[in-house]
């Protein structure tokens, strides 16, 4: 049986042989949560057999797993709520609720996995939660408009919020929730993005249909890069190296190289693009569909879509989940660095 055909079987509910049991191959798990469904389906990496489907809460928009992959959180929208699934039972073991949660939305997690940040659009707030006991320590107010996504930076010491009705992004210190300085980065930043090596911050702005590349130290932007029509979203490959930039209002996803600061390519996908991802060797991305109810998978080197997955309806969040000892992408070169570095 094809590979397409056994997604499609699969996601359609039919009896495969070996469903929902990780194949020998398996790289991991991918993460796509359906927002008009109210479902997370767990699909195996690359095998995309079904490894599972679970209700999750209503209107569900992003999803975020711990490091050591046995738990993810979903951030539900219409009940103001997070729903913590279980990754091994693959069920949701506990349901968060605070009355700061109003439109819960951006979601970020420590290295250590120990804290989760959130972000409340509604009531212009970032939560921070223990992770050990699930409840919410402390808040803070951004004082800005439309605190949408949440990225932390390497060290985990800093948070920057994108407040896409502001046109700025909140530094803010961690664990302590301080407001450090809010920065007018271009017209309506919403998706946000830190490098793995610590050194730039990416900024998605849907104003002017560019990135904004960060200095970490500086803050001040070193370059912007053209994107497609409104970017929502944006990933980095594990070596810091790519970003991926999801284009809604033109259907399409930019392949971004961060040493040069060029667009290496534009890949077309199906309809408004929304949550994007990197699988662990940096070499495949997965973009959900919101609008085709489908999940492109992207050749990160060749700038091609290799393959579409159907998934449930209105998909918009992603997350991949490495299995243990993931391989550093192979032929990655390892001094290699940024035009300007340190500019």
């Amino acid at each position: 049986m094809g590979r397409r055909i056994l997604a499609g079987a699969l996601l359609l509910g039919l009896s495969v042989p070996g469903a929902g049991a990780v194949a020998p191959d398996s790289e991991g798990r991918l993460l796509v949560l359906n927002k008009t469904d109210g479902t997370l389906l767990v699909l195996d990496v690359p095998s995309y057999q079904r490894l599972a489907t679970i209700g999750v809460g209503a209107e569900p928009h992003e999803v975020v797993v711990t490091p050591d992959g046995r738990k993810a959180y979903t951030s539900n929208v219409r009940d103001r709520s997070l729903s913590v699934v279980d990754l091994k039972a693959y069920k949701v073991v506990k349901t968060i609720r605070s009355p700061m949660f109003d439109y819960p939305h951006g979601l970020g997690i420590t290295a250590d996995g120990r804290r989760l940040l959130l972000t409340s659009e509604g009531s212009h707030r970032l939560v921070l939660i223990d992770t050990a006991r699930d409840v919410v320590l402390r808040t803070l107010t951004t004082n800005q408009q439309g605190s949408h996504m949440v990225t932390l930076l390497k060290g985990d010491r800093r948070a920057y919020v994108a407040n896409r009705k502001s046109d700025t992004i909140s530094e803010i210190s961690v664990p302590d929730l301080k407001i450090v300085r809010n920065l007018k980065v271009g017209a309506g930043p919403e998706g946000i993005a830190s490098t793995a090596n610590g050194r730039w911050l990416l900024v998605a702005l849907q104003g002017s249909d560019q990135l904004a590349i960060l200095h970490n130290e500086s803050r001040e932007p070193v370059a912007r890069v053209p994107t497609g029509a409104t970017p929502v979203r944006v990933a980095v490959t594990p070596n810091s190296f790519t970003a991926l930039v999801s284009n809604r209002a033109s259907n399409d996803v930019t392949v971004i190289d961060l040493l040069e600061r060029r667009v290496k390519a534009t890949v077309r996908v199906g309809l408004s693009p929304g949550g994007i991802v990197s699988n662990a060797q940096g070499t495949r991305a997965y973009v959900c569909n919101n609008g085709s109810n489908s999940v492109s998978v992207i050749s990160i080197a060749g700038g091609e879509v290799t393959e579409t997955l159907p998934a449930g309806a209105g998909p918009d969040g992603v997350a991949f989940v490495p299995n243990p000892g993931p391989a550093r992408q192979r032929g990655a070169p390892r001094v290699r660095r940024p035009v300007g570095e340190g500019s």
